[in-house]
């Protein structure tokens, strides 16, 4: 092993060491043992303690295949040198054997600094950035068949659609009550809202406003129907980091998420497993756990989610939920800010130039497009020719003065930051709002939405 999967050895090792918050002096005999068997120094172990789980398991996957067989069974002896593989330690090990081995393809690890909203250790979530209708039904049809062998696994299967359904099915005047009741200063209009928001949560949205925005795990505004399933914590530098298996789906969800309960339970040195008995009945809501994180999210809200209406003729920009306008932007700012909640809807924009020749020709087409489409925004917003958006020294400047705009407006809004004009963990640079509260005015319609004016199809349909 190189020096960083010597590092990234370590990580791995004390995580399991650590996880079931028990040390024990065989697991130091074991620890001492594999040290010994790789060569790993007081430096690597040092470094270890500035690598995250992620990236320790990025580092190990890179290994010789016999090699990750010889590290994994040197961590399944280290689970059972104590006598007896905890669920903790379990779940380390099933992360450890679906990269390694299994589908490594469609399985990643996340590791994200703790937030407000932590995801906890028995919940299975199902995530998609976009409503996927065929999954959403298999899921709906099967869904006692998820949650008992969740149950009986001793997870708890999050379905977004039935949480909400739940909510809508327990009397109104029930709901009512019990927001007044934990949350006695909000006024009648704010309980009203604070339902409807409720009511209105679907998986898209969740998976935006509570995993990437109260959760950190931003690397979801942007995924495929996954599995999401919290493995454990790891302190980095003295911070706390949540660790999360991503498992992508398809249409064979079913055996997907069996292979992974049976690699789990197998895991086990109990034949005992503590099954949480507690669902919703009708009239009822569990106040613990993730429900009570999610419905404290919209307790504690005291801002508002805006919709955005464009109107180029009047050369307006505005925010009607907190009656407010992008102020002291040129239209050149109106129109670029206008330009990227189109291309956000593609992936946003990459600005860095690659480096290899044929790369450098599409790179340069996709620029002349870009800046065609913003000649056309730029033209809807009353100007003749538009400024050069490829060059740096003109695009950077115009970003600042619409993200000094837009900060402006920060304490109004609800999560803010999905009104910027962000980088995202490829370095693309997109809006994240949702394009579905984003409008348009036309001149013989009024406000149309944004993806289906005739502003975005010229947009969409502009050539180099």
């Amino acid at each position: 092993m190189r020096k960083t999967e010597k590092a990234a050895a370590c990580r791995v090792l004390y995580d399991l060491i650590k996880a079931d918050y028990i040390i024990d002096a065989n697991e130091m005999r074991c620890y001492a043992l594999i040290k010994e068997k790789y060569g790993i120094t007081q430096e690597e172990e040092h470094a270890a303690t500035f690598m995250t789980f992620e990236n320790a398991i990025k580092e190990l996957i890179r290994l010789e295949y016999d090699t990750k067989c010889g590290f994994y069974d040197d961590c399944a002896n280290m689970t059972i040198s104590d006598g007896f593989c905890a669920r903790s330690e379990a779940l380390i090990m099933t992360v450890l054997k679906k990269i390694f081995f299994d589908d490594n393809e469609n399985t990643d690890v996340l590791s994200i600094p703790n937030k407000s909203f932590n995801v906890p250790s028995t919940s299975v979530l199902y995530v998609e950035s976009r409503d996927d209708e065929r999954l959403g039904n298999l899921i709906k049809n099967n869904y006692r068949t998820f949650f008992k062998e969740s149950q009986t696994a001793g997870f708890h299967f999050i379905y977004i659609p039935n949480v909400i359904k739940h909510f809508k099915d327990t009397d109104k005047a029930l709901m009512l009550q019990i927001i007044r009741f934990l949350s006695p200063l909000q006024s009648e209009k704010n309980v009203e809202e604070i339902l409807n928001g409720l009511y209105s949560m679907n998986t898209r949205s969740f998976c935006k406003d509570v995993l990437c925005n109260k959760a950190g795990i931003t690397r979801l505004r942007d995924t495929d129907p996954a599995l999401l399933i919290k493995t454990g914590n790891s302190y980095v530098e003295d911070n706390l980091y949540s660790n999360y298996l991503k498992i992508t789906i398809d249409e064979n969800i079913i055996k997907t998420y069996q292979e992974f309960l049976d690699t789990f339970t197998n895991m086990l040195s109990s034949d005992t497993i503590t099954v949480s008995k507690a669902e919703e009945c009708n009239n009822q809501f569990l106040y613990y756990g993730f429900y009570k994180q999610l419905l404290d999210i919209f307790l504690s809200r005291k801002n508002v989610k805006s919709k955005i209406l464009i109107n180029p003729y009047k050369e307006e920009i505005y925010l009607p939920d907190i009656g407010k306008k992008l102020q002291n932007l040129h239209r050149k700012e109106k129109s670029l800010y206008v330009l990227f909640l189109a291309i956000s809807q593609e992936g946003g924009i990459n600005f860095s130039q690659p480096k290899q020749a044929k790369q450098i020709v599409l790179y340069d087409k996709k620029l002349k497009r870009l800046q065609s489409q913003y000649q056309h925004i730029y033209g809807m917003f009353g100007g003749d020719k538009a400024p050069d958006i490829s060059q740096a020294e003109i695009r950077r400047p115009m970003i600042s003065r619409i993200k000094k705009s837009l900060g402006t407006l920060s304490s109004c809004l609800y999560n803010p930051d999905d009104y910027q004009i962000l980088k995202d963990d490829y370095g693309s640079l997109k809006i994240n709002i949702d394009a579905d509260i984003v409008f348009v005015n036309e001149i013989d319609k009024g406000y149309v939405s944004f993806l289906d004016s005739v502003l975005y199809k010229k947009i969409l349909h502009q050539q180099t």
